[in-house]
């Protein structure tokens, strides 16, 4: 296994799939190989090839193949192809998809590490890691469950069936995985499958005792946009005006890094949010308040819906709402009295709406002409975030801005949405008693693991990285996902099949080799557990549960 697996892992690093390029697609001269190769060693039924993405712009497809070796019950295997750009090697960028060459490269001195990367540096010298750009995340475990496969297409007496996926646009989107669902559900009808477990091979991270980490869930994670619309003024004459600038700052302060958002599931627990981007709305400098700002944060989540979260924002854009206008006062009143002038309050009032409160005062005052007319400008905007000639911000912006546009009133207001990506947050323990088999079977498996290598074994509940394992569960209710649909926007480039999903939910687990330094000029894999470990784990699960 070990050579078969290094010579997979060499092969598939040596491919660019650049995330959300089209150098994506350049791995299907890989994998027609590897299925062609397949073919000749089955001693069972091998279904492989590439299924289509539907609407993709990049032309994507996922590759898929399924060894059918008896009966319904299927285990599902992912691991995602792309990875991220090679920037970071600097000089060194045509070694980082040849690992053998680089880590030689880097044991010869031709990188300088900075100073906070001696653990980089020990594990050179330990000479039992391999560098590389996706030898950890995660062409090293795509090429393990690639190898896995091959054994049980050429196994004759193999029971039950195994299907891989590998899937495009993880890094981005998951474009990939959102497509899949639909061909999980055509390979379902056409062989009468029962999907049991889902298994990733993202890479773990280790904690001080140097023990293993299995994952049986998936952290979530939701991009809230909140939208804040001001009154413009001269800056001399700032009391007849709102800054929005003013507004979207204090609902930043008030979220960035809060505890209340933090959960603990099990013995994990997500990190507090973070802002990825806020931006006033001018182009160019003058003397006037903007007309409004943007931003989106980052929330991770263990067990909270969209809903929850959006609640929590929402209450807290009412109290920063309520205590800008309450500074405003306070300054407005000074103001007066050193004038001379009687204090009174300014004329704003707090007003906070979800999206889809904005479309339907949009759609009230406008009918089925405001209807078409959006139903057009989001397709506009969609197909020019596609074409490249607008970004995430800008597209949810101009989205906003355009239902804005069809209401009359133009006080000043803030305005919550989603931006994607979504991520469910999935945990085998939301399955109840539909989790027994796999729970088993991952006991069974730990104790396999220290029996068989000696080795300690920790489950944590929630791979906090963010994974394709998000799309293999979904448990909330019908009223979940319409609240998702109506305050989801681009819909013309992202859709979730959250219905599809709640059909195919299986358990999930993430067992893949130890990785450390991802999307960085260090990332690097524990070669004991590329070759070794992991693939006899993983293959103790999966025939465990096969067998049950």
């Amino acid at each position: 296994m070990k050579a078969r697996i290094e010579q997979l892992m060499l092969d598939f690093v040596g491919v660019n799939t650049d995330t959300n390029t089209a150098a994506e697609r350049d791995c299907e001269g890989f994998f027609q190989r590897w299925f062609d190769g397949l073919l000749v060693m089955a001693a069972n039924p091998v279904d492989c090839g590439f299924f289509d993405i539907t609407g993709d712009a990049l032309g994507r497809r996922v590759p898929y193949a399924l060894v059918r070796g008896g009966g319904a019950d299927t285990v599902i295997l992912i691991h995602h192809s792309d990875c991220v750009d090679c920037a970071d090697y600097r000089h060194l960028a045509h070694l980082a998809r040849a690992p053998h060459e680089l880590t030689a490269a880097f044991a010869r001195g031709e990188m300088d590490f900075p100073a906070d990367a001696q653990a980089a540096e020990a594990d050179l010298a330990r000479g039992d890691w391999l560098f590389g750009r996706g030898v950890a995340d995660m062409k090293g475990g795509g090429a393990i469950h690639m190898a896995l496969l091959e054994k049980y297409a050429a196994d004759a007496d193999f029971s039950g069936n195994v299907l891989l996926l590998s899937l495009v646009d993880e890094e981005n989107l998951s474009t990939g995985m959102r497509g899949a669902v639909f061909l999980l559900k055509k390979l379902q009808k056409d062989f009468g499958l029962e999907y049991v477990l889902t298994i990733d091979s993202e890479s773990h991270e280790r904690g001080d005792d140097g023990g293993l980490v299995f994952y049986d869930g998936s952290i979530g994670k939701i991009m809230p946009i909140i939208y804040t619309r001001g009154k413009l003024a001269h800056t001399g004459m700032i009391f007849r005006g709102l800054n929005p600038i003013n507004l979207l700052a204090e609902i930043i302060r008030r979220t960035e890094l809060s505890p209340d958002f933090m959960e603990k599931y099990g013995n994990s627990v997500n990190p507090p949010p973070t802002w990825l981007f806020a931006k006033d709305t001018k182009g160019n400098y003058d003397v006037s308040l903007p007309d409004a700002a943007m931003g989106y944060m980052s929330v991770l989540t263990l067990s909270r819906t969209p809903r929850e979260i959006m609640e929590m924002i929402r209450e807290i854009s009412l109290e920063s709402f309520e205590k800008v206008i309450s500074d405003m006062n306070i300054s407005y009143t000074k103001y007066l009295e050193l004038n001379g002038n009687t204090a009174e309050d300014l004329p704003w009032r707090v007003n906070v709406k979800y999206f889809a409160e904005i479309y339907q005062d949009a759609l009230r005052e406008g009918g089925e002409d405001f209807a078409r007319a959006f139903k057009a400008r989001e397709a506009d905007i969609c197909a020019g975030f596609v074409a490249g000639k607008t970004d995430m911000p800008g597209a949810v912006r101009e989205i906003i801005e355009f239902t804005l546009g069809h209401i009359a009133d133009l006080s000043p207001i803030v305005v919550l949405a989603m931006a994607p990506p979504y991520y469910p947050a999935v945990n085998n323990a939301m399955l109840g008693e539909g989790a027994a088999r796999a729970n088993a079977v991952l006991a069974a498996a730990c104790t396999y693991t220290r029996d068989t290598f000696g080795e300690i074994v920790n489950i944590r509940n929630i791979y906090t990285g963010i994974s394709d394992l998000s799309y293999s569960m979904f448990v909330s209710g019908a009223d979940v996902v319409d609240y998702i649909n109506d305050n989801m926007l681009m819909g013309g480039v992202y859709t979730i099949p959250l219905a599809e999903i709640k059909d195919l939910t299986t358990p999930v687990l993430n067992i893949g080799p130890w990785g450390r330094d991802i999307h960085k000029y260090t990332e690097r894999v524990y070669l004991p557990d590329l070759y070794v470990t992991i693939p006899a784990v993983t293959d103790f699960i999966i025939r465990e549960i096969l067998k049950n």
